[in-house]
Protein backbone atom coordinates (compact mmCIF):
# COMPACT_ATOMS: atom_id res chain seq x y z
CA UNK A 1 0.00 0.00 0.00
CA UNK A 2 1.06 3.48 -1.15
CA UNK A 3 0.79 6.68 1.01
CA UNK A 4 2.65 9.79 1.06
CA UNK A 5 5.50 10.50 3.81
CA UNK A 6 3.34 12.31 6.08
CA UNK A 7 0.62 9.89 6.29
CA UNK A 8 3.22 6.96 5.75
CA UNK A 9 4.87 8.36 9.59
CA UNK A 10 1.39 8.83 11.26
CA UNK A 11 0.22 5.38 10.56
CA UNK A 12 3.95 3.76 11.28
CA UNK A 13 3.73 5.90 14.76
CA UNK A 14 -0.31 4.97 15.41
CA UNK A 15 -0.35 1.33 14.91
CA UNK A 16 4.06 1.20 17.04
CA UNK A 17 1.95 3.08 20.17
CA UNK A 18 -1.35 0.75 20.15
CA UNK A 19 1.19 -1.96 22.05
CA UNK A 20 1.51 1.08 24.43
CA UNK A 21 -2.08 1.78 24.70
CA UNK A 22 -3.11 -2.08 24.66
CA UNK A 23 -0.79 -2.44 28.11
CA UNK A 24 -1.73 0.59 29.57
CA UNK A 25 -5.27 -0.76 29.36
CA UNK A 26 -5.05 -3.74 30.83
CA UNK A 27 -2.30 -2.50 33.46
CA UNK A 28 -5.75 -0.71 34.43
CA UNK A 29 -7.38 -3.51 34.20
CA UNK A 30 -5.48 -5.20 36.82
CA UNK A 31 -5.25 -2.22 38.82
CA UNK A 32 -9.23 -2.13 39.15
CA UNK A 33 -8.98 -6.00 40.12
CA UNK A 34 -6.08 -5.66 42.86
CA UNK A 35 -6.25 -4.56 46.25
CA UNK A 36 -4.59 -0.99 47.18
CA UNK A 37 -0.80 -1.78 46.60
CA UNK A 38 -1.28 -3.63 43.70
CA UNK A 39 -3.29 -0.67 42.02
CA UNK A 40 -0.60 1.76 42.96
CA UNK A 41 1.72 -0.54 41.30
CA UNK A 42 0.13 -0.84 38.34
CA UNK A 43 -0.51 3.01 38.13
CA UNK A 44 2.95 3.87 38.78
CA UNK A 45 3.67 1.49 35.54
CA UNK A 46 1.69 3.02 33.17
CA UNK A 47 2.85 6.26 34.36
CA UNK A 48 6.54 4.94 33.64
CA UNK A 49 6.00 3.36 30.69
CA UNK A 50 4.10 6.07 29.00
CA UNK A 51 7.35 8.68 30.60
CA UNK A 52 9.79 6.09 28.89
CA UNK A 53 7.56 5.77 25.48
CA UNK A 54 7.89 9.46 24.76
CA UNK A 55 11.69 9.81 25.96
CA UNK A 56 12.90 6.79 23.92
CA UNK A 57 11.11 7.59 20.36
CA UNK A 58 12.96 11.32 20.83
CA UNK A 59 16.50 10.13 22.03
CA UNK A 60 17.32 6.05 21.42
CA UNK A 61 15.01 5.97 18.24
CA UNK A 62 15.68 9.08 16.68
CA UNK A 63 19.47 8.97 17.90
CA UNK A 64 20.13 5.38 15.78
CA UNK A 65 17.67 7.05 12.67
CA UNK A 66 20.38 9.85 12.61
CA UNK A 67 23.31 7.75 13.22
CA UNK A 68 21.95 4.85 10.53
CA UNK A 69 21.87 8.10 8.23
CA UNK A 70 25.03 9.11 8.85
CA UNK A 71 26.57 6.54 7.92
CA UNK A 72 25.56 6.42 4.48
CA UNK A 73 25.25 10.29 3.99
CA UNK A 74 27.40 12.63 5.57
CA UNK A 75 23.91 15.28 6.18
CA UNK A 76 20.64 14.76 5.33
CA UNK A 77 18.00 17.95 5.50
CA UNK A 78 14.68 18.13 6.41
CA UNK A 79 11.81 20.52 6.61
CA UNK A 80 12.00 22.48 9.68
CA UNK A 81 8.35 23.98 8.73
CA UNK A 82 6.41 20.39 9.89
CA UNK A 83 9.09 20.11 12.90
CA UNK A 84 8.59 23.67 14.24
CA UNK A 85 5.01 22.40 14.78
CA UNK A 86 6.12 19.19 16.64
CA UNK A 87 8.40 20.73 18.67
CA UNK A 88 5.85 23.39 20.05
CA UNK A 89 2.97 20.37 20.49
CA UNK A 90 6.12 18.68 22.90
CA UNK A 91 6.77 21.40 24.56
CA UNK A 92 2.98 22.24 25.45
CA UNK A 93 2.85 18.52 26.16
CA UNK A 94 6.13 18.80 28.82
CA UNK A 95 4.54 22.29 30.01
CA UNK A 96 1.52 20.38 30.69
CA UNK A 97 2.60 17.15 32.24
CA UNK A 98 5.14 19.27 34.92
CA UNK A 99 2.45 21.19 36.26
CA UNK A 100 0.72 18.58 38.28
CA UNK A 101 3.97 17.82 39.63
CA UNK A 102 4.95 21.33 40.34
CA UNK A 103 1.51 21.98 41.78
CA UNK A 104 2.15 18.80 43.95
CA UNK A 105 5.51 20.38 45.43
CA UNK A 106 4.45 23.58 46.36
CA UNK A 107 0.68 22.86 47.30
CA UNK A 108 0.63 22.98 51.35
CA UNK A 109 -2.90 20.69 51.85
CA UNK A 110 -3.10 17.34 52.52
CA UNK A 111 -1.43 14.49 50.73
CA UNK A 112 -4.31 13.29 48.86
CA UNK A 113 -3.45 14.02 45.55
CA UNK A 114 -6.96 15.93 44.85
CA UNK A 115 -5.49 19.15 43.18
CA UNK A 116 -3.12 17.42 40.79
CA UNK A 117 -5.98 14.58 39.85
CA UNK A 118 -8.19 17.16 39.33
CA UNK A 119 -5.91 19.66 36.96
CA UNK A 120 -4.77 16.29 35.48
CA UNK A 121 -7.52 15.29 33.98
CA UNK A 122 -8.90 19.27 33.10
CA UNK A 123 -5.32 18.64 31.10
CA UNK A 124 -5.87 15.91 29.37
CA UNK A 125 -9.32 16.53 27.87
CA UNK A 126 -8.07 19.73 25.90
CA UNK A 127 -4.62 17.94 25.06
CA UNK A 128 -6.71 14.88 23.64
CA UNK A 129 -8.81 18.01 21.52
CA UNK A 130 -5.84 19.66 20.22
CA UNK A 131 -4.16 16.93 19.46
CA UNK A 132 -7.17 16.09 17.08
CA UNK A 133 -6.72 19.61 15.96
CA UNK A 134 -3.57 19.09 15.20
CA UNK A 135 -4.10 16.22 12.96
CA UNK A 136 -6.79 18.57 10.81
CA UNK A 137 -4.05 20.65 10.88
CA UNK A 138 -1.75 18.05 9.41
CA UNK A 139 -3.33 15.85 7.30
CA UNK A 140 -5.83 19.12 5.88
CA UNK A 141 -5.39 22.63 6.21
CA UNK A 142 -1.71 22.71 6.25
CA UNK A 143 -0.39 19.18 4.53
CA UNK A 144 2.08 21.72 2.51
CA UNK A 145 3.99 21.74 5.65
CA UNK A 146 4.31 18.19 6.20
CA UNK A 147 5.38 16.58 2.92
CA UNK A 148 8.91 15.49 1.20
CA UNK A 149 9.83 17.42 -1.67
CA UNK A 150 10.11 14.94 -4.58
CA UNK A 151 13.53 14.77 -4.39
CA UNK A 152 15.24 14.67 -1.04
CA UNK A 153 18.67 17.42 -1.30
CA UNK A 154 21.50 16.77 1.12
CA UNK A 155 24.08 19.48 1.31
CA UNK A 156 26.79 18.45 -0.71
CA UNK A 157 23.78 18.84 -3.56
CA UNK A 158 23.13 22.51 -2.40
CA UNK A 159 27.15 23.12 -2.24
CA UNK A 160 27.34 22.20 -5.60
CA UNK A 161 24.49 24.54 -6.85
CA UNK A 162 26.38 27.74 -4.85
CA UNK A 163 29.38 26.64 -6.46
CA UNK A 164 28.25 26.79 -9.80
CA UNK A 165 26.17 29.68 -9.53
CA UNK A 166 29.39 31.42 -8.20
CA UNK A 167 31.21 30.38 -11.28
CA UNK A 168 28.53 31.51 -13.68
CA UNK A 169 28.16 35.20 -11.81
CA UNK A 170 25.28 33.80 -9.73
CA UNK A 171 22.29 33.15 -12.12
CA UNK A 172 20.42 30.03 -11.57
CA UNK A 173 18.51 28.01 -14.44
CA UNK A 174 16.56 24.95 -14.80
CA UNK A 175 17.52 22.26 -17.03
CA UNK A 176 14.53 22.77 -18.80
CA UNK A 177 15.37 26.20 -19.97
CA UNK A 178 13.62 28.38 -17.60
CA UNK A 179 15.30 30.90 -15.32
CA UNK A 180 15.19 30.94 -11.55
CA UNK A 181 15.92 34.20 -9.88
CA UNK A 182 19.92 34.92 -9.32
CA UNK A 183 21.26 35.15 -6.29
CA UNK A 184 20.91 38.97 -5.56
CA UNK A 185 16.82 38.45 -6.07
CA UNK A 186 16.78 39.60 -9.37
CA UNK A 187 15.19 37.50 -12.43
CA UNK A 188 16.44 36.84 -15.22
CA UNK A 189 15.16 36.27 -18.44
CA UNK A 190 14.77 32.89 -20.46
CA UNK A 191 17.51 31.08 -22.28
CA UNK A 192 17.40 31.69 -25.79
CA UNK A 193 19.43 30.74 -28.79
CA UNK A 194 22.96 33.03 -28.58
CA UNK A 195 23.28 35.92 -30.54
CA UNK A 196 25.89 36.86 -33.11
CA UNK A 197 28.39 38.16 -30.15
CA UNK A 198 27.85 35.41 -27.62
CA UNK A 199 28.16 31.77 -26.75
CA UNK A 200 26.18 29.13 -28.32
CA UNK A 201 25.17 26.03 -26.03
CA UNK A 202 26.98 23.52 -28.45
CA UNK A 203 29.96 25.83 -27.95
CA UNK A 204 29.62 25.92 -24.49
CA UNK A 205 28.96 22.06 -24.31
CA UNK A 206 25.87 22.34 -22.49
CA UNK A 207 23.74 19.53 -23.31
CA UNK A 208 19.89 20.39 -24.30
CA UNK A 209 17.31 18.92 -22.28
CA UNK A 210 15.67 16.60 -25.27
CA UNK A 211 19.42 15.49 -25.77
CA UNK A 212 20.55 14.00 -22.03
CA UNK A 213 19.93 12.10 -19.71
CA UNK A 214 21.08 11.38 -16.56
CA UNK A 215 22.67 7.74 -16.27
CA UNK A 216 22.19 5.30 -12.78
CA UNK A 217 25.25 7.04 -10.69
CA UNK A 218 23.77 10.78 -11.20
CA UNK A 219 26.34 11.83 -14.16
CA UNK A 220 24.94 13.69 -16.72
CA UNK A 221 25.25 11.84 -20.59
CA UNK A 222 24.68 14.08 -23.16
CA UNK A 223 26.63 14.48 -27.02
CA UNK A 224 29.24 16.51 -25.78
CA UNK A 225 30.37 13.19 -23.21
CA UNK A 226 29.92 12.65 -18.99
CA UNK A 227 29.80 15.17 -16.61
CA UNK A 228 29.80 15.46 -12.91
CA UNK A 229 27.91 18.14 -11.98
CA UNK A 230 31.76 19.45 -10.71
CA UNK A 231 33.17 18.86 -13.98
CA UNK A 232 30.31 20.31 -16.19
CA UNK A 233 30.63 23.87 -14.05
CA UNK A 234 34.22 24.40 -14.47
CA UNK A 235 34.28 22.80 -17.87
CA UNK A 236 31.65 25.91 -18.88
CA UNK A 237 32.68 28.19 -16.92
CA UNK A 238 36.70 28.15 -18.56
CA UNK A 239 35.55 28.02 -22.12
CA UNK A 240 33.30 31.20 -21.23
CA UNK A 241 36.29 32.76 -19.88
CA UNK A 242 38.44 31.59 -23.11
CA UNK A 243 36.12 32.80 -25.57
CA UNK A 244 35.41 36.67 -23.76
CA UNK A 245 39.15 36.92 -23.22
CA UNK A 246 40.07 36.49 -26.93
CA UNK A 247 37.98 38.85 -27.90
CA UNK A 248 34.64 37.06 -29.78
CA UNK A 249 32.24 38.63 -27.29
CA UNK A 250 31.71 42.28 -28.30
CA UNK A 251 29.54 44.50 -26.81
CA UNK A 252 29.27 45.86 -23.15
CA UNK A 253 27.04 43.18 -21.82
CA UNK A 254 28.49 40.58 -24.08
CA UNK A 255 30.25 38.82 -21.16
CA UNK A 256 27.31 38.94 -18.55
CA UNK A 257 24.84 37.44 -21.50
CA UNK A 258 26.99 34.54 -22.02
CA UNK A 259 27.61 33.65 -18.94
CA UNK A 260 23.96 34.12 -17.94
CA UNK A 261 23.09 31.95 -20.41
CA UNK A 262 24.95 28.74 -18.99
CA UNK A 263 21.68 26.37 -17.56
CA UNK A 264 22.20 25.51 -14.29
CA UNK A 265 22.44 21.81 -14.70
CA UNK A 266 22.78 21.04 -10.86
CA UNK A 267 18.87 22.15 -10.55
CA UNK A 268 17.61 18.94 -12.90
CA UNK A 269 16.36 16.42 -11.29
CA UNK A 270 19.90 14.76 -11.09
CA UNK A 271 21.55 17.46 -8.87
CA UNK A 272 22.23 15.39 -5.66
CA UNK A 273 23.99 12.52 -7.59
CA UNK A 274 25.78 15.00 -9.40
CA UNK A 275 26.87 17.08 -7.02
CA UNK A 276 27.94 14.08 -4.96
CA UNK A 277 28.47 10.83 -6.86
CA UNK A 278 29.46 9.25 -4.22
CA UNK A 279 26.27 9.61 -2.53
CA UNK A 280 24.01 8.22 -5.32
CA UNK A 281 22.29 5.41 -5.18
CA UNK A 282 22.68 2.94 -8.13
CA UNK A 283 19.53 2.88 -10.41
CA UNK A 284 18.01 6.05 -8.91
CA UNK A 285 18.24 9.44 -9.80
CA UNK A 286 18.98 12.05 -7.28
CA UNK A 287 20.19 9.43 -4.55
CA UNK A 288 17.16 8.52 -4.08
CA UNK A 289 16.32 4.54 -3.81
CA UNK A 290 14.33 2.94 -5.95
CA UNK A 291 10.77 2.75 -5.72
CA UNK A 292 9.29 0.36 -2.52
CA UNK A 293 7.58 -3.00 -4.79
CA UNK A 294 4.06 -3.08 -3.75
CA UNK A 295 3.66 -6.22 -1.32
CA UNK A 296 0.03 -5.81 -0.07
CA UNK A 297 -3.19 -4.05 -0.98
CA UNK A 298 -4.57 -1.63 1.31
CA UNK A 299 -7.54 -4.30 2.78
CA UNK A 300 -4.07 -6.62 3.24
CA UNK A 301 -2.50 -4.10 5.18
CA UNK A 302 -5.34 -3.41 7.53
CA UNK A 303 -5.84 -7.53 7.80
CA UNK A 304 -2.61 -7.58 9.14
CA UNK A 305 -2.76 -4.87 11.75
CA UNK A 306 -5.97 -5.89 13.16
CA UNK A 307 -4.38 -9.58 13.90
CA UNK A 308 -1.36 -8.67 14.99
CA UNK A 309 -3.24 -6.06 17.49
CA UNK A 310 -5.35 -8.78 18.35
CA UNK A 311 -2.19 -11.25 19.12
CA UNK A 312 -0.41 -7.91 21.10
CA UNK A 313 -3.84 -7.42 23.02
CA UNK A 314 -3.58 -11.21 23.58
CA UNK A 315 -0.04 -11.46 25.27
CA UNK A 316 -0.16 -8.12 27.04
CA UNK A 317 -1.82 -9.40 29.89
CA UNK A 318 0.48 -11.74 30.40
CA UNK A 319 3.40 -9.13 29.92
CA UNK A 320 1.57 -7.23 32.95
CA UNK A 321 1.07 -9.88 34.73
CA UNK A 322 4.99 -10.89 34.87
CA UNK A 323 6.56 -7.13 35.43
CA UNK A 324 6.94 -7.11 38.95
CA UNK A 325 7.95 -11.03 38.50
CA UNK A 326 10.51 -10.40 36.21
CA UNK A 327 12.11 -7.56 37.91
CA UNK A 328 12.57 -9.85 40.81
CA UNK A 329 14.01 -13.10 38.70
CA UNK A 330 16.27 -10.63 36.74
CA UNK A 331 17.45 -8.34 39.39
CA UNK A 332 16.37 -5.12 37.40
CA UNK A 333 15.20 -2.56 39.57
CA UNK A 334 11.35 -1.69 38.50
CA UNK A 335 11.73 1.70 37.27
CA UNK A 336 14.56 0.77 34.50
CA UNK A 337 12.58 -2.28 33.96
CA UNK A 338 9.30 -0.31 32.98
CA UNK A 339 10.63 2.84 32.08
CA UNK A 340 13.64 1.84 29.22
CA UNK A 341 13.06 -1.77 28.67
CA UNK A 342 9.37 -2.30 28.56
CA UNK A 343 9.20 0.95 26.18
CA UNK A 344 11.76 -0.15 24.26
CA UNK A 345 9.96 -3.55 23.42
CA UNK A 346 6.89 -1.76 22.61
CA UNK A 347 8.42 0.70 20.16
CA UNK A 348 10.44 -1.63 18.21
CA UNK A 349 8.41 -1.75 15.54
CA UNK A 350 9.06 1.98 15.08
CA UNK A 351 12.71 1.72 16.22
CA UNK A 352 12.92 -0.49 13.06
CA UNK A 353 11.18 1.28 10.49
CA UNK A 354 12.74 4.75 11.59
CA UNK A 355 16.06 3.29 10.94
CA UNK A 356 15.36 1.73 7.63
CA UNK A 357 14.27 4.92 6.45
CA UNK A 358 16.78 7.16 7.60
CA UNK A 359 18.86 4.83 6.01
CA UNK A 360 17.27 5.35 2.60
CA UNK A 361 17.68 9.10 3.26
CA UNK A 362 14.31 9.24 3.79
CA UNK A 363 14.66 11.24 6.98
CA UNK A 364 11.34 13.20 6.62
CA UNK A 365 9.50 10.03 7.06
CA UNK A 366 12.00 8.41 9.56
CA UNK A 367 11.15 11.71 12.13
CA UNK A 368 7.45 11.64 11.24
CA UNK A 369 8.09 8.01 12.85
CA UNK A 370 10.15 9.13 15.82
CA UNK A 371 9.15 12.52 16.60
CA UNK A 372 5.89 11.96 15.21
CA UNK A 373 5.20 9.23 17.76
CA UNK A 374 6.48 11.00 20.69
CA UNK A 375 3.74 14.39 20.17
CA UNK A 376 1.39 11.02 19.78
CA UNK A 377 2.24 9.47 22.97
CA UNK A 378 2.56 13.11 24.84
CA UNK A 379 -0.45 14.45 23.32
CA UNK A 380 -2.81 11.38 23.04
CA UNK A 381 -1.89 8.34 24.64
CA UNK A 382 -0.96 10.15 27.57
CA UNK A 383 -4.70 11.86 27.90
CA UNK A 384 -6.57 8.90 26.76
CA UNK A 385 -5.00 6.32 29.26
CA UNK A 386 -6.01 9.20 31.97
CA UNK A 387 -9.72 9.43 30.77
CA UNK A 388 -9.77 5.69 30.09
CA UNK A 389 -8.36 5.28 34.08
CA UNK A 390 -11.46 8.24 35.28
CA UNK A 391 -13.90 5.75 33.48
CA UNK A 392 -12.56 2.74 35.64
CA UNK A 393 -12.38 4.87 38.43
CA UNK A 394 -8.78 4.82 39.20
CA UNK A 395 -6.82 8.45 40.18
CA UNK A 396 -4.32 7.93 37.55
CA UNK A 397 -2.74 11.52 37.21
CA UNK A 398 0.38 13.31 36.28
CA UNK A 399 2.03 13.54 38.92
CA UNK A 400 6.13 12.73 38.45
CA UNK A 401 8.62 13.16 40.56
CA UNK A 402 11.04 15.53 40.48
CA UNK A 403 13.87 13.81 38.88
CA UNK A 404 11.25 12.29 35.92
CA UNK A 405 10.29 15.80 34.91
CA UNK A 406 13.48 16.69 34.63
CA UNK A 407 14.24 13.57 32.10
CA UNK A 408 11.20 14.34 30.17
CA UNK A 409 11.94 18.56 29.92
CA UNK A 410 15.62 17.82 29.36
CA UNK A 411 14.37 14.98 26.56
CA UNK A 412 12.02 17.25 24.91
CA UNK A 413 14.80 20.26 25.14
CA UNK A 414 17.67 18.63 23.59
CA UNK A 415 15.23 17.26 20.67
CA UNK A 416 14.39 20.38 19.65
CA UNK A 417 17.90 21.90 19.94
CA UNK A 418 19.07 19.33 17.58
CA UNK A 419 16.45 19.72 14.92
CA UNK A 420 16.40 23.60 14.41
CA UNK A 421 18.74 23.67 12.12
CA UNK A 422 17.02 21.13 9.52
CA UNK A 423 19.95 18.92 9.52
CA UNK A 424 20.78 15.36 10.70
CA UNK A 425 23.96 13.64 10.90
CA UNK A 426 25.86 10.88 12.90
CA UNK A 427 27.14 13.32 15.55
CA UNK A 428 23.58 14.50 16.59
CA UNK A 429 22.31 11.25 16.61
CA UNK A 430 25.41 10.61 19.17
CA UNK A 431 24.09 13.10 21.35
CA UNK A 432 20.71 11.63 21.81
CA UNK A 433 21.96 7.85 22.29
CA UNK A 434 24.36 9.47 25.02
CA UNK A 435 21.77 11.26 26.83
CA UNK A 436 18.99 8.09 26.85
CA UNK A 437 22.21 6.32 28.03
CA UNK A 438 22.51 8.64 30.76
CA UNK A 439 19.17 8.59 31.68
CA UNK A 440 18.83 4.68 31.78
CA UNK A 441 21.44 4.64 34.38
CA UNK A 442 19.79 7.22 36.50
CA UNK A 443 16.66 4.89 36.43
CA UNK A 444 18.37 2.15 37.47
CA UNK A 445 19.13 3.90 40.27
CA UNK A 446 15.97 5.61 40.89
CA UNK A 447 13.93 4.27 43.97
CA UNK A 448 10.27 4.78 43.92
CA UNK A 449 8.51 3.48 47.54
CA UNK A 450 5.19 3.08 45.01
CA UNK A 451 6.80 0.24 42.23
CA UNK A 452 8.59 -1.71 45.70
CA UNK A 453 5.19 -1.49 47.55
CA UNK A 454 6.44 -0.01 50.30
CA UNK A 455 4.36 3.27 51.82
Amino acid sequence: MYTNDTLGGLLNATFGNATEMIISAFAMIQARRGDEVTRRTYLRVVQLSLLGSVVSNLLLVMGTAFIAGGVRHKAQTFSQAGINVNAGMLILATFAIVMPSMLDATHTEGKDNVSELALSRFESIFMFLCYCLYLLFQLKTHRHLFEESSTPQTPNAAAGIGALAGATGGSLASANGTRGPSLNGSLTPPLGPAGADGLTDAELGVPRPGNSSVDGRGELLSGAGRYSGRGLAVEMTDKVRERTSSGRSAGKGADRDAVERLPLVLAAEGVEGMSNPDDAHPGSVGGSDDEDELVLSKSGCFMWLTGVTIIIAFLSEFVTDAIRGASSSLGVPMPFLTTILLPIVGNAAEHASAVVFAYKNRVEIALGVAVGSSTQVSMMVVPFCVLLAWTLGLPLDLDFSAFESTVLFGSVLLAVLVLQDGQANYLKGVLLLLTYFFIGAGFWCHKDRMLTGDS
